[in-house]
């Protein structure tokens, strides 16, 4: 008989803020492990963590503070401006 199990087996908390998780899918026949994939996602600061197991999103939580947040926008403007600032001459 076919199984699925999915577990988040590492998260890391980056420098500026952000979440790396990596979601781990196991497909067993029999109860034998007969496949192993891993999804990668990364979740900046703000965004809902909502839909995590408590034990990571309660830890991302007390990592994310106002300073933290305000960091984080702080960053997300700056370079938005150094995306959308206008070319010398194009005036």
């Amino acid at each position: 008989m076919l199984s699925k199990t999915q577990t988040y087996t590492n998260f890391t908390i980056l420098e500026q803020g952000q979440v790396q998780l990596r979601l781990t899918t196991r497909i067993y026949d029999s109860g034998a492990l007969i496949s192993e994939n891993h999804h990668r996602e990364v979740r900046e600061p703000g965004t809902s963590i909502s839909d995590l197991p408590t034990t990571i999103s309660s830890s991302i939580a007390t990592f994310w503070t106002p300073e933290v947040l305000g960091d984080w926008d702080s960053f997300v403007s700056a370079s938005l401006s150094d995306v959308i600032a206008p070319v010398s001459g194009s005036e």
